[in-house]
């Protein structure tokens, strides 16, 4: 059983993972094409990526958290290693929103 949570957590990283480096992706690239102009908020291509990464902030937290708790026999600096998703999608989501901002 704790061989299976531990796979699942870990499967869950992984997507988190992928998700926030498409996401990034989008945001870093500053593609300012409109993808669907008739939309009620037509957003550029970076803003997407950017409004995904703040939105998914919290998901991947909870995610890195999850693992960090898996790895109980750990040494705890190896641990806090899980974090670092976590803290990279929240500088692209803060750098999101200072660009939008003061730009």
């Amino acid at each position: 059983m704790k061989k299976e949570v531990k796979g699942w957590v870990l499967f869950i990283n992984l997507i988190g993972v992928l998700c926030m480096a498409y996401f990034a992706y989008l945001f870093l690239s500053h593609d300012t094409a409109v993808v669907n102009p008739d939309a009620m908020i037509p957003f550029q291509t970076w803003e997407r990526g950017g409004m995904a990464l703040t939105i998914g902030f919290f998901p991947m937290l909870i995610a890195n958290a999850l693992w960090f708790l898996v790895l109980k026999g750990s040494k705890i600096a190896r641990r806090l290693f899980c974090f670092i998703p976590s803290a990279l999608c929240f500088f692209l989501a803060a750098s999101f929103w200072t660009i939008s901002l003061l730009g």
